[in-house]
């Protein structure tokens, strides 16, 4: 831009100077914005990937106890795909079964996880081979808020076995349900039927 030669020129020129600062900074904030925006999605879907749900499997190493002295329990947990609310509608819950190795030096093995329905007819067998959970490890099983088969009295069989005496696991079921504004959350324990 050339100087201005008159002072009209001269406050038109200012005017066109002020208004191009104005809107280049305003763009470069816009541009900055959106830039901060993607990075925050980005980061976003990272820790979901990292965080979604993985059935244990190959990634276990299958456990193979020697047969003489062997430990084991038979836990029973209780779960619900749905419980009732205003005046009996279902509200529908996601179910993970968490077994945790509370021993801080020995690994056991989970033998067995099955999910029965209400009236007692197994549902799923989860595991085809014992596998392997080191000290202080955990294991997940899911069933989705989808997957209303199990009813409001579902629940799990877990057997769990190890080569020595060893602090039992801590075997829970958490159910979330999310519907609209309402949304709730709560634990079940297992409790031991039989213990060798």
């Amino acid at each position: 831009m050339s100087p201005p030669e008159s002072q009209s020129d001269s406050a038109s020129w200012l005017t066109r100077k002020a208004f191009l600062v104005v809107f280049g900074t305003l763009f470069a904030l816009l541009f900055l914005i959106v830039l901060v925006q993607i990075n925050i999605a980005t980061q976003m879907d990272d820790i979901e990937e990292r965080l979604a749900y993985r059935a244990p499997g190959p990634q276990i190493e299958q456990a193979a106890w020697p047969k003489t002295d062997i430990h084991r329990q038979t836990v029973y947990v209780p779960s619900y795909s749905h419980i009732y609310y205003k005046g009996g509608q279902p509200f529908l819950l996601e179910t993970t079964l968490s077994i945790r190795n509370t021993d801080t030096q020995h690994e056991i093995a989970v033998d067995l996880v099955r999910y029965y329905d209400t009236p007692g007819t197994l549902i799923k067998d989860y595991l085809n081979e014992s596998l392997r959970l080191p000290p202080l490890a955990s294991m997940d099983f899911l069933v989705k808020a989808d997957d209303v088969r199990g009813g409001s009295g579902a629940n799990f069989i877990v057997e769990w076995s190890a080569p020595e005496k060893v602090t039992p696991p801590l075997i829970e079921a958490v159910m979330v349900g999310i519907e609209g504004q309402s949304s709730i959350a709560f634990v079940r324990s297992g409790i031991v039927l039989q213990s060798e």
